[in-house]
């Protein structure tokens, strides 16, 4: 079994590219808050970009599931921290 940091590094990759090292980045400082944010960030431009009639190159094949997955795991990560 893996621990929520494990999992949550394990789906980056499913972020935009130009926001992987900045996850990287915020997982290091264990800023799981600007973590948060930054999913959040990239979940919207993503739907946004897939809905309109010319996505945009950089967000044409993100799977939203699997970043829904990793918003969930860092949610349910800073609930166990007490920070949600």
């Amino acid at each position: 079994m893996s621990t929520p940091t494990e999992r949550i590094v394990k789906l980056v990759p499913q972020l935009p590219a130009k926001d992987i090292p900045i996850a990287e980045r915020l997982i290091k400082d264990r800023d799981f808050c600007s973590l948060k944010e930054l999913i959040d960030s990239a979940i919207y431009k993503v739907k946004k970009s897939q809905r309109s009639l010319e996505p945009k190159e950089e967000y044409k094949n993100i799977d939203l599931e699997e970043l829904s997955r990793l918003k969930s795991e860092v949610d349910s990560y800073l609930v166990l921290l007490g920070e949600d």
